[in-house]
Formats: C-alpha cells, structure tokens, sequence
C-alpha cells in the first residue's frame, strides 16, 4: 500500500525541496529508503517510512510526533541512524554517519578498488619467495597440481587484491600485515580444501607466522570491523565455494567423474569477486630468495584419534563373563592393569573405528583415569574386547573428559546393573589435539557414525521398552 494513502498526515511532512529524484507519490508503506521530513516546527532528519510510522516509544502514542520535538538526549547521525542515550540531555545531530554505515562505506570503497589492485597482487606474488616455495612443494607433492593451480592462484590473487585495495584506501605505504602473514592465511586456507593426504607435507612450506581467514575476520593491523562490513556487502572471505571446485576438478584428475567433452569442469566465478588476471603478465620466477633466510614453517598441532569408553560403579560380573572376570566397572585405588581388565571389554564398537585409534580412553564420572594403547581386538558374544597395555605416564590421565558432550537424550534404564551405562547417543571417532599438555576437542575424523561405547548387552529401543511395558500389563 502506498504511504501517501496509509498515512496521509505523515506524507504531508515530507521535505518538500530535498528528496529530489524520489517519486514520493509511488513510495510504498513499508519502504526502507531514507528521505527527508519536516515537522511544523521546522525541525528537519532523515528517516525512513517504515521508520516514520512504527509506533516508537519516544513517540509516548503520537505517530506524528517530531524527533527533535520530543525526544531529548538522542544522537542523529548524518547516515539516518540514531542512538538514544538517556545520560545525554540534550538532542543532537552529527555531521557524520554512524559507525556501521562508516565501516560499510569504507569496505564498499575497498570492493571497487578491486579489479585496479590486481596487478600489484600479482607482482607481489612474483617478488614473493614464500609463495614460490608453496608452488613448488606443491608440485613436487601432488600430481594433479597443475589442473588446479590456476584456481589457486586466482584465490590468491583475490585475497591479495584485499589488501592492496585496503591500503589504497586507507593511504597506508603498505600492506596492514606482512606478506608472510597474508599468504600463510591463503596457505592454510587451500590446505583446508585438499585432501588430507597431502596436507602434511604442503604444510612445511606454511610460514609460522601464517594467519587465519574466518567467515568475518580478516588478519591484520586494521579496522576490526571490516570483515564484517565485507561479509555484509557480499564479499565471502572464505570462498566457500572453493572446497566443491577443488573437489570437482580432483575427481575428474583421478578419472572417477568425466564431462561430456572430456574437459575440466568449469568454475563459476560470477558474484565472487574475482579480479580479472590473466591478461596480466607474469613472472613467476622472480621469487627472493633472501626472504626465506631463517625460514620457519607451521608446525601443525598434534593429533591422538582416541576412542572413549564409559565405566559405572564398580559391581559383580555376569556368571558367564566372556573375559573371566569376577567385577566390572570402576573402583578406586585398583592397579592399573586391573582396571584395564575391567575396562577392555566387552563393548558395542565397530572394528575399523576401533583400529583407526590411537588410544582408549577410560572415563569415569567425566574423568580419565586409565589412558592405555590399542593393540587388537577379539570378538566376543556380538561385541569387541580391546587388546592393548595400560599407559600409566600419559598426560590425559586425571584430566577432564576431553571428548564429552551433553546429550540431552541421554537415558539409562533401571533394570541396567550399576556398572554399565547407556547412552543413546551417535559419534564419531574423535581427534584429540594437544599443546603443552592442553587438551580441546578437534576436528572429526574422516568415519561413518557409530554407536558410542555401549555395554553388552545392547539396550532395547523405546518402542521395545514399550513392547515389553505392554505385553508386562496384559499378561
């Protein structure tokens, strides 16, 4: 519906001289477009039509109400936007725009320096040693490098021409982080987007000073604000989409998907604020050399893929314990062989998880007290007992569970003994990342999902339960 029939007392108190080039008579009741309006008071802002006509609180029931008129202690920035602030006694306008608007601006005047900042990203690739050794332990690593570098590159030339732009707009002498900086974060990035069987040995050529791209993060000495401003404006720092091409193009190099012309599926890069760089000239082995003097690569974070088991209190075992025990679960002051024994077996897991770790970790009351190797597996009555030694040196040991998570549909059935639990919950194999002996939950291994460390015998379902409960009542 239009303003001028909704709200015809309000239309009356648009500007008439300063919205020029609006047809105000077609402006919709729910426009979001800044225009001019004056009270009869002579006061004059700027504010929107949704705005003008929401029921605000300074306005005490008045729409027609006047924001000069009415509501002291209110900042107006030239941008619109207003901040009320009840310390202030006294309504004020601003000469300049809020800072959402100013850090938006900023980032959109960063956007079209874009395109004119790709060739000086391209030189600094050129003259860049860091990004030569990249090149070539890439190469040397994998060999379907060539089909994919030309995306690569252009990645990197993205995220270069970022920087460029930046320091073109802020008037910097140069770039706001350093060139090993930048790059490393272009490094880590296309690392993430590789199969993990290579990523090891591209890593070394990683600087150590590398940083990190995030979904509204840039690195850098600068506006923290402006990947925020980017991400708002539509510029995907992470290029999300670059994981699929990647992809696409190594499936067809490891001849497991074909196109119809037998040529290299194309990349769509519309709308994703690539700079245009292939007409510009390249040097690609101008590398400095100089710069690798003390050269450190990233060391990645080290990774124990563990499987966590669960013990309850410690209670008699069944008569016809698969593993000859007289207890299972739990108890303190044991030796730890001993609760190895009662800790081993015999559970719900599936052999290839079992075998893709490192380690077993025994909790109880979410905390590790046994830590000890993986050795082999035996088959018992459908379940798997674990063959391996205790590790009584392990830096887990006391720690907090490092892989529990709150499971809201977590339930444990009465009839169950003490020492077993059951969790009806799914998971994977988990990675444990460690660092001076601080430990935080990783990324997941590459598995299919699994039941976690239930105790045999299995645990009926909830409709089985209620089988049972049924066919209990009706005898």
């Amino acid at each position: 519906m239009r303003f001028k029939d909704k709200h015809p007392e309000l239309f009356r108190q648009l500007h008439p001289t300063r919205n020029t080039g609006v047809d105000l008579d077609s402006t919709t009741n729910s426009s979001h477009e800044m225009l001019w309006w004056r009270c009869p008071a002579g006061h004059e802002w700027r504010e929107t039509p949704l705005q003008r006509r929401s029921p605000a609180a300074w306005k005490n029931g008045d729409l027609h109400a006047c924001l000069y008129c009415v509501a002291p202690g209110c900042l107006v920035y030239s941008c619109g936007h207003r901040r009320f602030q009840p310390s202030e006694s006294t309504f004020r306008v601003l000469a300049d725009p809020c800072r959402k608007c100013e850090v938006t601006e900023h980032a959109r005047l960063i956007l079209d320096r874009l395109d004119e900042s790709a060739a000086a990203a391209v030189h600094l690739l050129d003259t860049s040693a860091h990004y030569a050794l990249f090149r070539a332990t890439a190469a040397d690593t994998a060999p379907w490098w060539e089909k994919i570098f030309p995306l690569v590159e252009a990645y990197f030339v993205r995220m270069v021409s970022v920087y460029v732009a930046l320091a073109a707009v802020e008037h910097r002498p140069t770039l706001s982080c350093s060139t090993s900086h930048l790059l490393g974060a272009c490094m880590l990035r296309i690392l993430d987007a590789l199969p993990p069987a290579c990523r090891e040995e591209m890593h070394r050529a990683v600087p150590d000073d590398a940083g990190h791209f995030r979904s509204t993060y840039l690195p850098g000495w600068h506006d923290s604000e402006i990947g925020w401003a980017l991400t708002k404006l539509g510029f995907d720092i992470r290029d999300t989409s670059l994981d699929d091409d990647i992809e696409r193009r190594l499936q067809f190099c490891e001849q497991q998907r074909f196109t119809a012309t037998g040529e290299l599926p194309p990349v769509h890069l519309a709308d994703r604020h690539y700079p245009p760089l292939t007409h510009l000239p390249r040097d690609r082995e101008n590398g400095a050399s100089s710069e690798l003097r003390g050269f450190r690569p990233k060391q990645p974070a080290p990774r124990i893929t563990a499987v966590r088991v669960r013990l309850g209190d410690s209670a008699p075992a069944d008569p016809d314990d698969p593993l000859g025990r007289t207890h299972v679960g739990y108890a303190p002051e044991l030796p730890p062989q001993e609760l190895w024994e009662r800790g081993r077996g015999v559970w719900k897991l599936r052999a290839d998880h079992v075998a893709a770790s490192s380690i077993v970790l025994v909790v109880f009351d979410r905390t590790v007290v046994l830590v000890a190797s993986i050795a082999g597996l035996t088959v018992h009555r459908g379940g798997l007992a674990i063959l391996g030694e205790p590790l009584t040196d392990h830096f887990l040991l006391g720690t907090h569970d490092p892989l529990h998570t709150p499971n809201q549909g977590s339930w444990r059935h009465p009839s169950r003994g003490p020492g077993t639990t059951a969790v009806r919950h799914r998971g994977d194999p988990r990675q444990i990342g460690s660092r001076s002996n601080s430990v935080s939950v990783a990324d997941f291994v590459h598995a299919k999902m699994i039941r976690q460390s239930t105790r045999y015998p299995p645990v009926p379902t909830p409709s089985e339960w209620a089988t049972k409960d049924r066919m209990r009542r009706t005898g």
